[in-house]
C-alpha cells in the first residue's frame, strides 16, 4: 500500500463520509439515566472529552476527567456542574500525563480505590504533529507515547475491574474507546513500521522534514486502531467490548501546532460537540455488540471501514501481536 494511495484514501474520505457525514443517529436523548454507572475520559479538560463528560455527567453517572492540568481539570468539573445543576452524578479529576508513564500508576491506583465498577475507559487524550524533537518522559516520540504507550499501560491497570464490571453490567455494555483519527488512513504498510517503533518511534517516516510529524501522528492513530482489534482479540472472553473510532474533523485545542488546519478550520471542521457525539456512540450505543468489536467507528456514529491492508494486517494476527509487544516494551510500569 503506497503512502500516495493513502493520501488519496484520506482525502477521499475527508472530503466524503467521514469529512462530511450525515446528521447524527445517537444523541443526548437517546442516553438513559446512568445512575450508578462510573465512566473515565481522558484529556476531557477540553475538546470533544469535555463534551462526551458533560453529556455523561448530564445523566448522572460517575465520570473521572483525566488530565495534566490540575487547575485545568478544577475549572472543567465546575463549568460542568454549574452547566448541569440537577445533576445527581459525580464528577472528579484525577492527574495523569500519558507522556510520563510514571504517573499512570498512581492515577489508575486513586480510582480503583475509590470505586467497585467502571463501565467504560475512553482513551481520547492526544497531541497531533508536535515537533519531531519531542519526548515522552522515557524516550518515546511525543506522539507515539502519549497516543498509544501512555493509553495501554493506562488500560493494563484498569482492566481487571472492567472484566468484573461486565460480570454484572447489561450485556455488551463494558467499553474500551480507542480513540483513532481519519490520519489512519496514511499511516505505513499495514499500519505499523515495526522498524521505526522498535526505535521508540524517533527514526523518520519520511525523508520530507515537514510530513514526518504527520506521518508519526498517523501511525500512531492507526496504532489505536490495531489496539482495538489487538484487545477485541484477546479479550474477547470477557465481555467487555473495545472500538476505534474516528471522531471526525474537529475545531479542537488538538491543532494547535498545525497553523494549515488552523487556518482552514472555519471550512473543514466541524464544532467538538459532533466528535463529542461520535465518542457518545462508541461508548453507548446498543448497535454496538459483540460482533461489533473490534470496530471502527466513523463520523458521527457509525461502524465504517479501514484501509485493507491493515484490515488483512488484524485479521493475520497483527492486532494480538502489536497487543503483545507492547506488554513486552512497558514492562515495569
Amino acid at each position: 500500500m503506497s503512502l500516495l494511495y493513502g493520501l488519496y484514501s484520506a482525502l477521499w474520505e475527508t472530503v466524503t463520509s467521514e469529512g462530511f457525514p450525515p446528521k447524527p443517529g445517537f444523541e443526548e436523548k437517546d442516553v438513559s439515566d446512568l445512575s450508578g454507572k462510573v465512566y473515565l475520559v481522558t484529556g476531557a479538560t477540553g475538546g470533544i472529552g469535555f463534551e462526551l463528560a458533560k453529556i455523561l455527567y448530564s445523566k448522572n453517572a460517575k465520570v473521572y476527567i483525566a488530565g495534566r492540568s490540575e487547575e485545568n481539570g478544577t475549572a472543567a468539573v465546575t463549568k460542568i456542574k454549574e452547566e448541569y445543576p440537577k445533576s445527581d452524578g459525580g464528577l472528579e479529576f484525577l492527574r495523569l500525563d500519558l507522556s510520563d508513564l510514571t504517573t499512570i500508576k498512581p492515577a489508575a491506583g486513586k480510582l480503583l480505590s475509590q470505586e467497585r465498577r467502571l463501565d467504560a475507559v475512553v482513551h481520547n487524550a492526544g497531541v497531533m504533529a508536535v515537533p519531531t524533537s519531542w519526548r515522552s518522559a522515557q524516550g518515546w516520540d511525543h506522539q507515539f507515547g502519549t497516543n498509544v504507550v501512555g493509553p495501554f499501560v493506562l488500560q493494563r491497570h484498569l482492566q481487571n475491574i472492567l472484566v468484573e464490571t461486565a460480570k454484572f453490567a447489561p450485556k455488551d455494555s463494558v467499553r474500551v474507546v480507542f480513540l483513532s483519527s481519519i490520519a489512519a488512513h496514511v499511516a505505513p504498510p499495514g499500519g505499523i513500521s515495526y522498524e521505526n517503533i522498535e526505535a521508540k518511534g524517533i527514526p523518520p517516516l519520511s525523508n520530507i522534514p515537514i510530513l514526518d510529524p504527520w506521518l508519526k501522528y498517523a501511525q500512531s492513530k492507526c496504532a489505536n486502531t490495531i489496539m482495538a482489534k489487538g484487545y477485541a482479540e484477546k479479550y474477547k472472553d470477557t465481555g467487555v467490548i473495545a472500538v476505534s473510532p474516528n471522531p471526525g474533523n474537529l475545531k479542537t485545542d488538538l491543532m494547535r501546532h498545525s497553523f494549515l488546519l488552523r487556518t482552514l478550520g472555519g471550512v473543514f471542521l466541524h464544532p467538538a460537540r459532533y466528535g463529542g457525539l461520535t465518542e457518545l456512540y462508541a461508548t453507548l450505543s446498543p448497535e454496538i455488540d459483540q460482533s461489533k468489536n473490534g470496530s471502527v467507528i466513523i463520523p458521527w456514529g457509525r461502524v465504517g471501514p479501514m484501509r485493507s491492508d491493515i484490515i488483512e494486517n488484524c485479521n493475520s494476527g497483527g492486532g494480538l501481536k502489536f497487543w503483545n509487544w507492547l506488554e513486552e516494551h512497558t514492562e515495569g510500569f
